[in-house]
């Protein structure tokens, strides 16, 4: 009998820690309710709408960023990411340095300002597709560019220990397939 009681206590204990991790845990998740201004974003790259493909290419490259904001007397105009690239240009033979990215970015794109929750942004994104949303202030100006991997990285902060005590190797990698992602 005495062993059925100790067994019922170590439920009700393993019940009260998993209650304490689930309260840990929606603390965590009210992060979400963040503004997206509270991010480390970095400053967008803006360049006007006459610059060539090329110099495009170019900039993304030296820069490491997967979009650019297009202005026109400093007013959000377009944004042109990798998948306009691969969508509108690879495959084309187009002379690069011929022709403008105003001719090939997408026009007014959905934007969002700096107040926005980030959980409301995140839902935007997937909603959208998109995988970059410009920032921008009141008068459309660009302030920055939300990537979906800032959120990622912001949540991923957040669920650190989680993540970095994670097995090496995944205990069921029925998940992993050799095509990747």
């Amino acid at each position: 009998m005495s062993d059925d009681n100790e067994h019922i206590d170590d439920e009700i204990k393993e019940m009260n820690e998993g209650e304490s991790s689930v309260k840990t845990k929606s603390r965590e998740i009210i992060h979400l309710n963040d503004p997206v201004n509270s991010l480390k974003l970095r400053k967008s790259i803006c360049i006007p709408g006459d610059t060539s493909i090329s110099d495009c290419l170019q900039l993304m490259q030296d820069e490491r960023i997967g979009c650019l904001l297009i202005t026109e007397d400093e007013k959000l105009a377009g944004i042109f990411t990798e998948r306009d690239i691969i969508r509108r240009i690879v495959g084309k033979n187009l002379a690069h340095k011929d022709i403008d990215v105003q001719d090939y970015m997408t026009t007014d794109p959905d934007t969002l300002t700096s107040d926005a929750p980030l959980a409301f942004a995140l839902n935007y994104m997937v909603l959208g597709g998109y995988r970059h949303v410009p920032i921008v202030d009141e008068a459309n100006r660009p302030v920055f560019c939300l990537s979906i991997k800032d959120i990622v990285k912001h949540i991923g902060n957040y669920y650190f220990s989680e993540i970095a005590n994670l097995p090496p190797t995944p205990k069921n990698p029925g998940w992993a397939t050799v095509d990747g992602g």
